[in-house]
C-alpha cells in the first residue's frame, strides 16, 4: 500500500509540475510583415520618390526582472524599390534598402503607467538619391510614454544622429545623415488590441542642405494596427517632413514624406515585456539628409 501510494505521489507531483510549465508564460514574442512602402527624402531631390516591397520582422524577449515588463528587442527590415529603374546615374538598377534595430524597453504590466525604450538603428542603402550612392548611415532612437486607464498613451519621441555616410560622385563630395527629430505622440490601445497613434514635432540642430538652420520646418505623423484574426493584423504608417521655404529655396526637393501599409502576424509573447514596444527602423522614423540632391 505504501508503495503504491508514493507512486501515485510521484505521479501527481509530475503531473502538477508539468502543468506548470505548460502555464508557464512564453517570454519571446514578436512580428513578421509583409508590405508595400513609399518614400521620399531630401537626397530624392526632383525625383518624385520610390515605390517597393518590404519584409521586416521584429522580436522581443522579457528580461527575468520580476515581470517588471523589461525586455530587449531586435530585428530588420529589407526592401526592393523602383522595380523598373527611373532617370539616374544607374537608371536599370534596382534601389535596395536595408534597416536594422536592436533595443532595450520597459512597457507596464499594469493598466496604467510609464513605458519607454531606447534603441540603435542602421539605414543601409543602394542606388540611393540623385547620385546612386551606397550610404550607411545610424541614429538612436528613444519613446517615453505614460499609459493612462483606458488605453490612451502620451509622451515624446526622438532620434539623434550618429553617424554620417561620406560619398564622392565624380570629384563632387556627397554626404548623408538621419535628421535629428524630437515629436509628442498619443497612442490608444483599443479593447480588441487595435491601435492608432498620432504625433507632431520638429527637426531640431543643424542640418547638411542649408547653411544654418533646420532640415525641415515641422514633422507630422500617424500608425494604426487593425487586427483580422487573432495573430494577423494591417498596419500602416506615414510621415510628412514640411520643407524649408526662402530664397533660393526649392520646397518641391526639400520635403520628405513615407506612406506603409503591411500584413502582419504575430507570434509568441505571453509574458510582460516579450511584445516589442518600439517599432523598427523605417522611413517614417528615420528621415535622411543630405549636402546635395541636384
Amino acid at each position: 500500500m505504501s508503495m503504491r501510494l508514493a507512486l501515485v505521489s510521484i505521479f501527481c507531483i509530475s503531473a502538477l509540475t508539468a502543468a506548470e510549465k505548460k502555464l508557464q508564460p512564453f517570454p519571446v514574442g514578436g512580428e513578421f510583415s509583409l508590405g508595400l512602402d513609399s518614400f521620399r527624402s531630401l537626397p530624392e531631390g526632383s525625383f518624385g520618390g520610390n515605390m517597393g516591397a518590404v519584409g521586416s520582422l521584429n522580436i522581443a524577449y522579457a528580461l527575468p526582472w520580476q515581470d517588471q515588463g523589461v525586455g530587449v528587442q531586435g530585428g530588420g527590415s529589407f526592401g526592393v524599390y523602383t522595380w523598373d529603374g527611373r532617370g539616374s546615374t544607374d537608371s536599370k538598377a534596382l534601389q535596395l534598402q536595408g534597416f536594422a534595430t536592436v533595443g532595450l524597453f520597459r512597457t507596464t504590466p499594469h493598466e496604467s503607467g510609464f513605458n519607454a525604450g531606447a534603441c540603435y538603428d542602421w539605414n543601409i542603402e543602394n542606388k540611393y538619391g540623385v547620385y546612386s550612392r551606397n550610404p550607411t548611415m545610424a541614429q538612436v532612437r528613444g519613446q517615453f510614454g505614460y499609459l493612462c486607464k483606458g488605453g490612451n498613451e502620451f509622451g515624446l519621441l526622438g532620434s539623434y544622429a550618429t553617424e554620417t555616410a561620406h560619398k564622392h560622385f565624380g570629384a563632387l563630395p556627397i554626404k548623408f545623415k538621419a535628421i535629428n527629430q524630437v515629436n509628442a505622440f498619443w497612442r490608444h490601445i483599443f479593447k480588441n488590441t487595435a491601435e492608432t497613434m498620432i504625433w507632431g514635432g520638429s527637426p531640431y540642430a543643424k542640418g547638411l542642405m542649408f547653411s544654418s538652420g533646420r532640415a525641415g520646418t515641422y514633422i507630422v505623423g500617424a500608425s494604426f494596427k487593425a487586427p483580422l484574426t487573432r495573430s494577423l493584423s494591417m498596419n500602416g504608417h506615414g510621415v510628412y517632413m514640411g520643407a524649408r521655404s526662402g530664397s533660393g529655396d526649392v520646397e518641391s526637393k526639400n520635403y520628405a514624406a513615407n506612406v506603409s501599409f503591411a500584413l502582419t502576424y504575430s507570434f509568441g509573447a505571453s509574458k510582460a515585456g516579450s511584445r516589442p514596444y518600439l517599432p523598427l527602423a523605417n522611413n517614417s522614423n528615420f528621415l535622411v539628409d543630405t549636402n546635395k540632391n541636384y
